[in-house]
């Protein structure tokens, strides 16, 4: 089970992060909106961390995330506006980099809208709708993912918090196309400022749960 921790920023707060913890991925917001927004004054040193970094563009100009790309170090693009499937064509093909494709879920799923962003997504991303896109710390009804209908792998993401581990497992096993999880909010202290003994936590316990199976 892959972790993407989110929202991350401060520079303590990210070296312990990748110390204790070692995410999959670190995801760094690019949406000014966000309280968790990084900008430039951010960048220098996060471009400098060892670790898989997650630029979170929203319908953000192509220029933009190329030079985002370049100044934070990016090794993957998750697009969470409402780009189209040829825009993020587009973005896959001029960065050459991984791209999750968010899809945000309020009272159901429209999985034909989906197909077209198949060929250029590594991974699809389900995430809670909210109007600020992200970090509201709400869950959506995760069952309606038992009809997912394709082989792409996605992870799942919006309201995830420490004592979801068990629910985590019942949907792994039913869905071996859950390749992971994005935590954001649910293990914050502060707006960018993450608990990371309890992510530590968090990711002991989904190994066990995982293992027991």
């Amino acid at each position: 089970m892959k972790l993407k921790v989110c929202g991350m920023r401060q520079p303590d707060n990210c070296q312990e992060l990748l110390q204790k913890v070692q995410p999959d991925w670190m995801g760094i917001i690019m949406y000014p909106p966000s309280p968790r927004y990084a900008g430039a004054a951010d960048a220098r040193h996060l471009r400098l961390l060892d670790a898989k970094k997650v630029g979170v563009f929203v319908n953000e100009d192509i220029g933009k995330i190329s030079q985002a790309v370049e100044d934070f170090g990016l090794s993957t693009i998750q697009l969470h506006g409402k780009e189209t499937a040829e825009e993020t064509k587009r973005i896959k093909s001029e960065t050459g980099l991984e791209v999750f494709k968010v899809f945000s879920v309020a009272e159901h799923i429209d999985w034909l809208q989906m197909e077209d962003y198949l060929p250029f997504s590594d991974y699809f991303l389900f995430d809670t709708f909210t109007k600020a896109h992200g970090g509201s710390g709400k869950s959506f009804n995760w069952k309606l993912l038992e009809e997912y209908p394709f082989d792409k792998p996605f992870l799942l993401s919006g309201g995830i918090g420490p004592l979801h581990a068990a629910k985590i497992k019942e949907l792994t096993a039913s869905l071996p196309q859950m390749a992971g999880v994005d935590i954001n909010s649910g293990f914050e202290v502060s707006p960018g400022l993450k608990d990371v003994s309890m992510i530590g936590e968090f990711k002991n316990e989904i190994d066990t749960q995982l293992k027991s199976k």
